[in-house]
């Protein structure tokens, strides 16, 4: 795997941002280096009742949902549509989030860091 940051891939901890080629669709860093917290709660058998775009996962639930593997991650949990669930207060060396802007902000609007 040459896409993403996991237990394989030798580096022992997370690696900055856009260390890896985009995926197909330009998108930087979706798998790999952290497992990304994302706002859904969830619930094992939501998938098959749930709505086809854009799903919340449940109102309530103890578990939140966690995806795209992190660099102690094994091969077969990094992957983008890779979901799993830990309660919502878990502090992990493996986990935490990615930051986002959206695709319709001209990237001139963000400034290179030093």
């Amino acid at each position: 795997m040459e896409s993403g940051n996991y237990n394989k891939s030798g580096k022992q901890g997370t690696v900055p941002v856009g260390s890896y080629a985009p995926n197909g669709f330009g998108l930087h860093d979706m798998l790999g280096n952290v497992l990304e917290w994302v706002s859904d709660r969830y619930g094992a058998e939501y998938y098959r009742k749930s709505p086809v775009e854009n799903p919340l996962g449940p109102t309530a639930g103890r578990f939140r949902v966690v995806r795209g593997g992190g660099w102690k991650s094994g091969p077969g949990c990094v992957a983008v549509f890779h979901r799993n669930a830990l309660p919502a207060n878990w502090v992990d060396f493996n986990v935490g989030f990615r930051c986002v802007r959206s695709s319709s902000t001209p990237a001139e609007d963000f400034p290179e860091s030093p």
